[in-house]
């Protein structure tokens, strides 16, 4: 079976070196987003602890080594500027990060930044710096800084102590980027499981049929099973293995990213050995389990599956996931409880997922019932025979919007707040990571469902149906479960976010409703793109 499988992904067959490719890309782009997240997670950690012991504040005044008071309130050409006054309580201790030794009374240190615009802080801060802060104190190449060497701080201006320049303590700064990445990836999350089910399941009837022919010879359902596991596993490994290449090559690209004041060094969102063999393991391993939740019916019973018995249909019952992310959104609100509000926001995400496929049935019920013509006859079946598989293509694609209705409630202004900065740049960044994802999750979608619906399309031809008539049914199916559950899914976010604000709309001016219209006509025109790529797919796998 092991070599039966290595066989199927050299010569897939009729269909299948198109489904191989949609489905190497797929998981491609979920390595890619993986190793993201991750050493974006890391890479804050690190800027953390090379200033981290400038948010100090728990130490004994009586063994501190130093004791400080920061004021980032003030300009330089434009530049939020933050200066620190640091009186060295024992001179015998080792220098601060970055700087050659512990700043005396009347010398000052300086970032590279603040070096280059001298010109205009000499008079208040002397002809000359001290010297500059090199990279292993900054926490961004751009960083506007100065570190003032005093005799003392006046009690009233509540000075903070240090116990070491080492201390594991998390900037302010870049622990509110930590809270805020962690919403960030559950909000993401499901878009990207979505995507990896889509290249799991791409052209799932054909692998459907012909493991089903194995059972029907005389295969067992651990071979079968095996069969497929190997299959997938070799293409996610191929995939995962290109988008840690991927990451690579883009990783200067991305330490672009002025996030948390500033540039990013390259060393900071480097990837790490363990994160490539956690990328390496953790992308195959989660494309085989989704390919094998998939492929139960066929070890189960594949005589339903050649038969083409219809799919057992998706329980209401679904529908009281609903209220649980609500819920719990609204009871814990801005408390800061981050735990169980990451849990809230998870729970509804997972709602909509699986609340998904009961609603394109219904809608599917309705549209064959209503039905006044051939086209939304075919596509009123399509969508109640196979509900699951109708809303797995466009599952990321509603989930995306989900996303943005959540988000939207949260888009303050604050020009010159670095919070709101930070807040409007990582709105970007997640809407820029979910349309990736909505993008090559709807690109597999296309080429899946083109080739599942191969047989169907091939029969309705010999029965002297229209190509046309075929097609233009293929591309309302596709749409239909799109507005039909996409759009109350963008409201569904917006209430998830007004519970977690507690009814309060933090967004200024019209960039909410903006950002709502950007993601209806986004999620039209992905539609319309997978469904024009898909037509040839599905005419050339329908004609013999």
């Amino acid at each position: 079976m092991t070599d039966l499988g290595l066989r199927f992904v050299r010569r897939p067959g009729p269909g299948g070196r198109a489904a191989n490719l949609a489905a190497f890309g797929a998981t491609a782009v979920v390595a890619l987003l993986v190793t993201f997240l991750i050493a974006g997670s890391l890479g804050l950690s690190h800027r953390s602890e090379r200033i981290g012991w400038r948010s100090a504040d728990k130490a004994d005044p009586a063994t501190a080594i130093g004791m400080l008071n920061l004021d980032d309130d003030q300009r330089v050409d434009g530049h939020r500027l933050s200066v620190l006054d640091l009186a060295v309580l024992k001179p015998s201790e080792p220098a601060p990060p970055g700087l050659d030794h512990a700043p005396r009374p009347g010398e000052v240190y300086v970032s590279p930044e603040v070096a280059k615009h001298w010109s205009s802080l000499s008079s208040q801060y002397g002809d000359k710096p001290t010297g500059v802060i090199s990279d292993k104190g900054l926490s961004s190449p751009e960083e506007f800084i100065i570190i003032r060497g005093v005799d003392t701080i006046p009690a009233d201006d509540y000075p903070q102590y240090v116990s070491s320049w080492h201390d594991k303590v998390w900037d302010s700064r870049m622990l509110g980027l930590l809270i805020s990445v962690a919403f960030g990836i559950t909000l993401v999350l499901f878009p990207i499981l979505s995507l990896v089910g889509q290249a799991a399941g791409v052209a799932a009837k054909r692998r459907e049929h012909r493991l089903a022919a194995l059972r029907l010879a005389g295969a067992t359902r651990t071979q079968v099973l095996w069969l497929s596991a190997v299959e997938q596993a070799v293409l996610g490994l191929a995939g995962a293995v290109v988008g840690l290449i991927g990451y690579t090559v883009l990783s200067p690209l991305i330490a672009q990213i002025p996030l948390g004041g500033g540039r990013w060094y390259v060393g900071d969102i480097t990837v790490q050995w363990w994160t490539v063999l956690v990328v390496l393991v953790a992308v195959p391993v989660l494309s085989v389990i989704s390919a094998l939740i998939g492929l139960g019916r066929v070890s189960i019973t594949p005589l339903g599956v050649v038969r083409g018995q219809t799919r057992k249909g998706v329980s209401m019952i679904r529908i009281g996931l609903l209220v649980i992310g609500p819920v719990i959104l609204g009871f814990y609100g801005l408390r800061g409880a981050v735990v169980p509000v990451l849990i809230g926001v998870g729970f509804a995400a997972l709602a909509v997922r699986i609340i998904g496929p009961w609603l394109v049935q219904v809608i599917g019920k309705l549209m064959a019932k209503g039905a006044n013509g051939p086209v939304s006859l075919l596509a009123g079946r399509r969508l109640v025979d196979d509900p699951k598989g109708a809303f797995r293509p466009v599952a990321a694609l509603v989930l995306s919007g989900f996303v943005t209705g959540f988000i939207s409630v949260f888009m303050p202004s604050g020009e010159d707040d670095p919070t709101f900065h930070d807040m409007r740049i990582g709105v970007a960044l997640l809407l820029s990571l979910v349309f990736l994802t909505v993008a090559a999750s709807t690109a597999a979608g296309a080429v899946g469902t083109a080739l599942d619906q191969a047989a169907p399309a091939r029969a309705l031809r010999r029965s002297g149906v229209p190509l046309q008539v075929i097609e233009r049914a293929a591309r309302l199916a596709a749409v239909v479960p799109v507005i039909g559950v996409g759009l109350p899914v963008v409201g569904f976010g917006a209430l998830c976010g007004l519970a977690l604000s507690a009814g309060k709309v933090f967004t200024e001016g019209s960039s909410g409703v903006l950002l709502l219209l950007g993601q209806v006509v986004v999620g039209l025109v992905l539609v319309a793109v997978a469904g024009a790529a898909g037509a040839p797919v599905l005419r050339k796998a329908s004609a013999n």
